[in-house]
């Protein structure tokens, strides 16, 4: 960082540099080391210039964890993230464990897939999954959905046919006397049988940290991985 211009400035210079985080234009690496560098003496400290606030000795009036989290949000770059888990584990090599950390992360990341993607195919290919929801057998409607180029449209309308057999057989077996809605069944499904501590989420949560590159930049990939995991339960 030393033979950077920016390690170079005053403190004028300086302070037009921090109005860029308040404006919300993201620095460079190089930016945010330099800053740290001014405010905090330590560039290695950059991660703190996210902390909503410190204290007059430059201490945290948050955890880390919320740092990171807000972190990760701003699309960090692959070397701000191997910076970041140095600067959070102390090894750069867990930079992984920074993504979906926890499982109530991992949780919130499940459901917002889930209703995002049934909600994208009720909302635009519901002529689709009718046909798809006709021609279906328990026997052939997994066929695929291992597949590395299956989309996750496919992968939902593969979840949805799944729990319209579930729900006929909650009706054969008397479990249910009322069909519900395929949307509001999958939704009331997911709500009463995905727990956050439950094994299937931390399964997930091992599978999305392989999958995951900085940035969330696998956004198709890291939907499969969600999907695939609840098919599997069903």
């Amino acid at each position: 960082m030393q033979d950077s211009a920016w390690y170079y400035f005053d403190n004028l210079g300086a302070e037009s540099r921090v109005s860029k985080l308040a404006l919300g234009n993201k620095p460079t690496f190089d930016e945010l080391q330099a800053l740290a560098l001014w405010q905090l003496n330590n560039a290695e400290e950059w991660p703190k210039l996210f902390a909503q606030e410190l204290d007059a000795n430059k201490k945290f009036a948050e955890t880390k964890s919320d740092i990171r989290r807000r972190i990760i949000q701003s699309n960090p770059s692959d070397e701000e993230i191997q910076s970041l888990a140095q600067w959070y584990f102390h090894d750069s090599n867990k930079w992984r464990d920074l993504y979906f950390s926890t499982s109530d992360e991992v949780y919130t990341f499940i459901k917002n897939i889930f209703n995002s993607e049934i909600g994208k195919v009720f909302d635009q290919k519901s002529k689709l999954l009718q046909q798809k929801l006709e021609n279906y057998t328990k026997s052939n409607i997994r066929n695929g959905i291992k597949h590395k180029r299956i989309t996750p449209t496919n992968l939902t309308f593969v979840l949805l046919g799944l729990l319209n057999f579930h729900q006929n057989d909650e009706i054969n077996l008397g479990y249910r006397k009322n069909r519900l809605d395929l949307q509001q069944y999958a939704v009331s499904w997911f709500n009463t049988n995905i727990h956050k501590d439950a094994p299937l989420t931390y399964q997930i949560m091992n599978q999305l940290r392989y999958t995951v590159e900085p940035g969330y930049r696998k956004q198709k990939e890291l939907k499969q991985v969600v999907l695939r995991g609840l098919i599997s339960v069903l």
